[in-house]
């Protein structure tokens, strides 16, 4: 009776925002739950107007001050839970919450009126303030109040999914939660329109016409943009044509000289300019210092784009071995350079990781998402989960290794 009871509750998709906006947390909570929807895994939206929150936060980072902390950190607090919790009706509190952040919203309050909570993360707090430097804004205190309140949301939620390994890893080594309520399930890109899978571009690319390496992401910096301009640049040195393209930012936002041979298009429409910017690209690149997941990989790869990039954090679980390159994080630019001079020298590996990347473009969606997660659901564990770090699956069966891995 319990299990069927549970079967027929209501769930609901939370984030510290508007699910539906598709800017809110780049856009998953939005896509995930359009997903859930169809297939009848989820009816309700949260939605919290973080405009509200102005006030409140303000009062918060004074209070901050005047104990003596750095004035940061206010989405991980109880009073910003509190608030935000205030703007949800009632009556989604008794549901299954399914929530994108750790820290929102409060397990108290759904357990009293006989909710529960599941949370869907790409990296707890032990990896990600430290991977993304975050303890240098945050003071000491928050910092531990916050790892202190995730620890225990953990351990009363019903189930924890980590969006790659690495985050598994720490969910096992580093809270010791049990295996049975934690699983892996590959997130999608954040497509509002899928664009299908890239045709051929005309010509050989670096000879007939420049090779276009795609950047996305407006943390620029971190996602390592300068790195992957002085990887085109050594290209562009040996005699190949090659230029960037990159979205998420514009010129006058960098602190150095933009090249030339930099397109920078900033902020586009999604729905009607992300398809084509992604086909206009013969090789995706996220080489940052730091990521817990990097979704643009999954979108170069949903539009039969390959990818390039550093194995640093979870990123090493999405980066295809059979549909793009691998490299660690200690590679020079001309290490980089020497195996894309190869790839150029060779057509017939750059049809190979085309149309592996193409392969890969039907197992990249939120539907798969969803369906992962309802076998989770109904028998605790996913058979086949979608890995990108081990290959195509057939290829995995079959045993093969390609080319310049």
């Amino acid at each position: 009776m319990e299990a069927a009871a549970a079967r027929l509750k209501a769930r609901s998709v939370a984030v510290l925002g508007d699910v539906m906006d598709v800017d809110c947390f780049g856009g998953a909570p939005r896509q995930f739950f359009d997903a859930a929807k169809r297939k009848n895994f989820a009816q309700h939206a949260w939605r919290v107007d973080v405009g509200q929150l102005r006030w409140p936060r303000i009062a918060w980072n004074v209070m901050q001050v005047l104990r003596g902390r750095r004035p940061r950190g206010f989405q991980y607090s109880s009073a910003c839970r509190r608030q935000s919790l205030a703007q949800i009706p009632e009556a989604w509190l008794s549901t299954e919450v399914i929530s994108f952040q750790q820290h929102f919203p409060p397990i108290a309050p759904l357990k009293a009126a006989g909710g529960s909570l599941n949370l869907y993360i790409d990296a707890t707090y032990e990896q990600l303030f430290p991977a993304y430097q975050l303890d240098r804004f945050l003071s000491p205190q928050v910092r531990a109040e916050a790892i202190a309140y995730e620890r225990e949301l953990f351990q009363s939620a019903d189930r924890v999914i980590a969006s790659q390994p690495w985050t598994a890893s720490s969910l096992a080594n580093d809270y010791k939660l049990p295996p049975a309520k934690c699983a892996t399930i590959l997130p999608a890109p954040n497509l509002i329109v899928h664009p299908g899978v890239a045709p051929r571009l005309p010509g050989r690319a670096g000879v007939d016409r420049p090779v276009v390496f795609g950047f996305i992401g407006k943390d620029w910096r971190r996602k390592g943009l300068q790195f992957q301009l002085a990887v085109v640049e050594d290209l562009r040195r040996r005699g190949w044509q090659a230029r960037v393209r990159a979205i998420g930012f514009s010129a006058t936002d960098l602190d150095f000289p933009c090249p030339p041979w930099l397109e920078c298009l900033g902020f586009i429409d999604k729905e009607k300019e992300f398809g084509p910017f992604l086909h206009s690209c013969d090789l995706g690149c996220l080489f940052s210092v730091a990521e817990a997941a990097g979704i643009a990989v999954l979108e170069f790869l949903a539009a039969g784009v390959p990818v390039a990039g550093f194995t640093v954090n979870g990123l090493r679980f999405l980066l295809p071995p059979d549909a793009g390159f691998r490299f660690e994080a200690i590679a020079s630019a001309a290490d980089v350079a020497d195996r894309l001079d190869e790839w150029l020298k060779n057509e017939a590996y750059q049809q190979e990781l085309r149309d592996n990347a193409a392969r890969w473009s039907p197992l990249l969606t939120w539907d798969r998402c969803v369906e992962e997660f309802r076998e989770f659901w109904d028998t605790g564990a996913i058979e086949a989960p979608v890995s990108p770090s081990l290959g195509l699956p057939g290829q995995r069966r079959n045993g093969h290794t390609p080319p310049g891995t």
